[in-house]
Parts: C-alpha cells; sequence; structure tokens
C-alpha cells in the first residue's frame, strides 16, 4: 500500500511542482553498487536534496540489519527544502523504529533531517549560513 502512495505522490508532485522522487527500485541499484563498508555502523549518510525520503529509508532498511535502531538513525542526515517532504520523510524513517524508541528517534529526526535549501546550508557544523 505504502509503494502505491509513493506513485501516487511521485505523479502529482511532478504536476504541481515539477517535482520528481526517485523510484525505489531504482534507489535499490544505485546503493547496491556503492562498497559495503558505506553502511558500516559509524558511516554517515547524508541526502542533500531528500526528497520525501526514498534513498535514507533505504539506507536505513540496511543499516538496521546490522546496528542498533538508535545507532543506525543517528548516521542518516537529509535536508530538503519542501516542508511537507520533510514531515513525511520523518514518519516515513520512524516506521522502521521499534516504538519503545520513538522519543529518542523523533529527537534524532529532528536533528538529522531539516527543511533547508541545500545550497545555504552548511553541511560542516549541520546549520544555516
Amino acid at each position: 500500500m505504502l509503494n502505491r502512495k509513493l506513485e501516487f505522490n511521485r505523479k502529482l508532485r511532478r504536476k504541481i511542482t515539477s517535482e520528481d522522487f526517485t523510484p525505489i527500485k531504482l534507489v535499490n541499484e544505485m546503493l547496491n553498487k556503492l562498497p559495503e563498508k558505506c553502511f558500516t555502523e559509524n558511516q554517515t549518510f547524508c541526502d542533500p536534496a531528500a526528497g520525501d525520503g526514498n534513498f535514507l529509508v533505504e539506507v536505513l532498511k540496511r543499516k538496521l540489519l546490522k546496528f542498533e535502531p538508535l545507532q543506525a538513525l543517528s548516521t542518516i542526515y537529509g535536508v530538503e527544502l519542501m516542508l511537507d517532504n520533510v514531515e513525511y520523510m520523518k514518519r516515513r524513517l520512524l516506521e522502521f523504529i521499534p516504538n519503545k524508541f520513538h522519543v529518542e528517534a523523533k529527537n534524532i529526526l529532528n536533528k538529522n533531517i531539516i527543511c533547508h535549501d541545500a545550497l545555504t546550508w552548511n553541511f560542516n557544523n549541520w546549520k544555516s549560513k
């Protein structure tokens, strides 16, 4: 059901904002080409144009196979210009975290997933320029 909703969102957003989301199948094809060290415990992953989180969700799923939920989540970062995408992305990521960790996970997501123009974001200090 979630995939149908994502597909509907992609088509609707393309019409309204000319925005397009990378399909999950293509996301996984691209991630499969990365070296395994990209998915190690402390290796961070940042998407500067995160959309509704397709890349970040798939990275989280891979990290959860090896690491504790909060550790996996704390290494994932995203910057997105559209507030509704940011909120939806956070909800999608939270779905993969067990309920008992939700309070801490929401704090991590509020710090790591931000609504901002990536062209003016200071990635080195993780704050607005």
